[in-house]
């Protein structure tokens, strides 16, 4: 097998080790000399020489202790994650360097000092980690750095799996069409298997799990073991998670606990709307010169009222009156409910531009003040569509025990759907929220909304 990835990837660590301990060091001496501009240059003044040498070796165990480089794939082609741990390598850091002053008394520095350093190093860090992450996903698109991945198996777990590889090629994934897409897998097809990853110098090989036999699994984990191959299992239990779900071992026995919480107990609950709520009513009054004006031209642009307001279901099956910014022409479904479509000539050309960056949503924050909706949940439907939905997935039922919300991590990750199969390939990433539901959470997915309205990859 090719070492090269493994090469490349263990030379990405040793670069952030020595240039986030060169930033420090920059970082210091900038703040040395804002605090200290007029007075002893650093090189005669021992005590901070001194502080300098403890700042490195306080930094250097750190990052030997907490090990914030070794970061998955795709968590390397986050900036969020990126950053993040070394942020919190720079706050146990400063946590230290304090706590060593009190307990030593060494008040004969200066916070000022110290607060500088800090500052200017988080500054440079952010530069440089937004720098290095744009870097590897332009490096990896052109091809380097790159890994090949074989999935194993056939159905829908190996269809989204190929979708989002697809999806996503600044990760560096070269992928390799599924093996034994339409047949049972049994032990007997791990001679080929070997021999394929062997001939096509395969770094990770993706089990779909219900298509395979635990003899099957257990010889590929083997092949994987010796040749030094990585193995991924991929299971499916988002099917039926209704009420969280908790994994305790029966000795070295995994088992899924299911219904032993709920998915949202009282504290979840009342933070999760007191966040809905103060959410809801910045975005109204911050935007409301905006939305004057969007209504304004949604007005002009086209005949029609300037808000359009429709039935859904609700949390546990309640109807309620969704509101919008008009985005089609007047009685766009006169010949029955219809999902749109790209360029749907039912919506009118500023219409499609609300829908592309989510403008037409914004009269929702409305229905979260008043309780209907969530700014985070599983979007809402209309009857007509739940009920072919429930044909195909009867677990679509799930999604009613939460409020609907303006946007979801199935609209964010799968985007608006045009037929119901659509619809039935989003819930799998609808009801991942049920089991997750968090303001943390909450958070990550409204930041990853904006990022899809700045951009317009809405519909």
């Amino acid at each position: 097998m090719s070492e090269r990835y493994i090469r490349y990837s263990r030379y990405f660590n040793h670069i952030h080790i020595f240039l986030d301990t060169l930033l420090l060091n920059i970082s210091f001496l900038l703040a040395y000399n804002i605090k200290f501009a007029n007075e002893n240059h650093l090189s005669s003044n021992s005590e901070y020489l001194r502080l300098l040498l403890f700042f490195n070796i306080v930094w250097l165990l750190l990052l030997y202790i907490t090990k914030p480089y070794n970061k998955t794939r795709i968590e390397s082609n986050l900036i969020s994650g990126v950053f993040a741990s070394s942020l919190m390598v720079v706050l146990l850091h400063g946590f230290f360097i304090s706590s060593f002053w009190v307990v030593f008394k060494a008040y004969f520095y200066s916070r000022e000092q110290l607060l500088f350093t800090y500052f200017i190093f988080i500054c440079l860090l952010l530069i440089w980690k937004v720098i290095f992450v744009s870097f590897l996903k332009y490096y990896r698109l052109k091809g380097y750095n790159s890994r090949n991945i074989l999935i194993v198996g056939h159905g829908q777990l190996a269809d989204e799996l190929k979708v989002f590889f697809n999806k996503h090629p600044e990760l560096g994934y070269r992928l390799h069409q599924p093996l034994y897409e339409s047949e049972t897998l049994d032990k007997e097809k791990i001679t080929s298997i070997r021999k394929y990853s062997e001939s096509n110098e395969i770094h990770e090989i993706y089990c779909c799990l219900p298509q395979m036999s635990p003899d099957l699994v257990q010889n590929i984990i083997t092949y994987g073991e010796d040749y030094k191959v990585k193995i991924k299992l991929i299971s499916d239990f988002r099917g039926f998670i209704s009420k969280g779900v908790d994994l305790e071992y029966l000795d070295y026995i995994p088992v899924l606990n299911i219904g032993r919480k709920s998915i949202e107990d009282v504290k979840a609950k009342i933070v999760k709307r007191s966040f809905d709520i103060t959410f809801s009513l910045g975005v109204l009054i911050l935007g409301l010169p905006v939305y004057l004006v969007v209504g304004l031209v949604t007005k002009l642009t086209s005949e029609g009222p300037m808000f359009y307001s429709q039935e859904r279901i609700g949390r546990w099956g309640n109807p309620f009156k969704i509101y919008k910014f008009r985005s089609m022409y007047i009685n766009a479904e006169s010949k029955g409910p219809a999902l749109c479509k790209d360029y749907d000539p039912r919506v009118t050309p500023w219409g499609r531009f609300m829908r592309k960056t989510r403008l037409d949503e914004i009269p929702q924050f409305y229905n979260v003040l008043i309780g209907d909706m969530s700014v985070v949940g599983p979007r809402p439907e209309r009857q007509h569509f739940i009920d072919q939905i429930v044909e195909l997935a009867p677990h679509y039922r799930k999604l009613h025990t939460v409020k609907p919300g303006i946007t979801s991590i199935g609209q964010i990750m799968f985007g608006y759907a045009e037929n119901v199969e659509e619809m039935v390939k989003r819930l799998r990433y609808d009801i991942l929220y049920l089991n997750n539901i968090s303001i943390a959470f909450d958070m990550k997915l409204v930041m990853l909304t904006v990022k899809v309205m700045v951009q317009g990859k809405g519909k």
